[in-house]
C-alpha cells in the first residue's frame, strides 16, 4: 500500500483535477443526452414490442452512455497518451458504444450483441491487452499463459461487459456501482504506476457523480445498454491492462470483489435460466434487485445497498490483493 499512498501524494493535483473534468464533462451532455434521447424516441419502452424493463411508468431517455461516452473521449484526448494499448481500448469503448446505441434504438438480437462484444475484445487483445502470465502457486516465477490468456481475456471482457449491464434495472443502481468499482481498480493502476489509466478512472468515477444526478432515483435519464455495456466493458478491459507485466491474481482480485454482486447476478441467472428449461440469455425479472422491489424496498434503499456492498467487496478485494504485502 505504500506504493500507493506515494503516487497518490505525487500526483494528487492531477487526480483531483481528472475527476472534476469528468464531473464537468457529464454534467454539460447528461442534459444534451436526455434532449436527443427525447428527439430522437431512444427511451425505454415500458409495454408492448421491445419492452425491456417494467419498472418505470412512462419512457425514459436511455441515451446516458452519449454522455459518458462523450465525456470518456474527452478525458483521453486530454490526458494525450495515445499509446497503442490505450488507443486500442478508446477504439474498442467505441465499438461497444455505437454498436449498443443502435441496440438501444432498435434493438438487435443476441448474436448481434455477442458478436459486437467478442470484436471489441478482439481489438483491445490485438492492441496489447490481454492476459499474459499468472504467479507461479509453486514457485517464484510467473507462468506464461499464451493462447489460454487470450481465451481468459475475451471471456473475462464479455462476462463482465454483460455483468454490469444486467443490474441496470433500477436508478442509480449500475452507475453507482461502477463509480465505487472505478475507484477502487484505480489503486491497482496507482500500485503499477500507470498514471494514464489511474487519471482515466478518476475521470470516469467524476463522469458517473455527475450522471447520478440525473440517474439516482427517481431518474430523468438511464444507462441504456451503450452506457452499461460500455461500462462493464471499461472496467473490465482496465484491469486487464492494469495485469501487465505483473501478476494476473493482484490485477482482478480487486475487480472480482468489487463486481462481485453483477459477476454472482450472471451466474445465478445461468443457472435459473437453464433450470427452468429457457435460454440462458432469454431476459427475466428475477434478479436481485427485482426481487427486493418486489418485496417492497425501495428503488434508493436498494441502490444505497448496493453501493455499501460493494464498498465492503473492494475493501475485502483490496486487502486481498495488498494486504499482505
Amino acid at each position: 500500500m505504500e506504493e500507493i499512498l506515494i503516487f497518490a501524494k505525487n500526483h494528487l493535483t492531477e487526480i483531483k483535477l481528472y475527476f472534476f473534468y469528468g464531473f464537468f464533462f457529464s454534467s454539460f451532455f447528461t442534459p444534451i443526452a436526455i434532449y436527443l434521447g427525447r428527439k430522437f424516441g431512444i427511451v425505454d419502452r415500458t409495454s408492448g414490442k421491445g419492452a425491456r424493463n417494467k419498472i418505470h411508468e412512462r419512457p425514459f431517455p436511455r441515451t446516458g452512455g452519449l454522455s459518458i461516452y462523450l465525456s470518456f473521449i474527452l478525458i483521453f484526448l486530454i490526458i494525450g497518451n495515445f499509446s497503442k494499448q490505450i488507443s486500442g481500448i478508446v477504439l474498442g469503448s467505441s465499438i461497444i458504444f455505437f454498436g449498443m446505441l443502435l441496440d438501444d434504438k432498435k434493438g438487435l438480437s443476441v448474436l448481434q450483441k455477442f458478436s459486437i462484444q467478442f470484436i471489441a475484445a478482439l481489438v483491445v487483445i490485438l492492441t496489447g491487452t490481454a492476459f499474459k502470465a499468472i504467479t507461479n502457486p509453486f514457485g517464484d516465477n510467473m507462468l506464461r499463459l499464451g493462447w489460454v490468456g487470450i481465451v481468459l481475456t475475451v471471456i473475462w471482457i464479455v462476462g463482465i461487459t454483460n455483468a454490469v449491464n444486467i443490474i441496470d434495472g433500477l436508478d442509480g443502481l449500475a452507475s453507482g456501482v461502477v463509480m465505487i468499482s472505478s475507484v477502487s481498480i484505480s489503486l491497482v493502476a496507482m500500485f503499477k504506476g500507470n498514471l494514464a489509466l489511474s487519471l482515466l478512472l478518476f475521470g470516469i468515477s467524476g463522469t458517473l457523480v455527475a450522471f447520478l444526478i440525473y440517474n439516482f432515483h427517481p431518474a430523468r435519464i438511464i444507462l441504456g445498454d451503450s452506457g452499461s455495456e460500455l461500462l462493464g466493458f471499461l472496467l473490465a478491459v482496465i484491469s486487464v491492462a492494469g495485469a501487465y507485466k505483473t501478476a494476473t491474481l493482484l490485477s482482478v482480485a480487486v475487480p472480482l470483489f468489487t463486481l462481485g454482486i453483477p459477476i454472482t447476478e450472471v451466474f445465478t441467472s445461468i443457472l435459473r435460466r437453464l433450470k427452468a428449461g429457457n435460454s440462458p440469455f432469454k431476459y427475466d425479472t428475477e434478479h436481485i434487485h427485482y426481487i427486493l422491489l418486489r418485496k417492497g424496498w425501495s428503488q434508493r434503499k436498494i441502490a444505497i445497498t448496493y453501493y455499501f456492498v460493494t464498498f465492503f467487496l473492494s475493501a475485502i478485494g483490496l486487502y486481498i490483493a495488498f494486504g499482505a504485502r
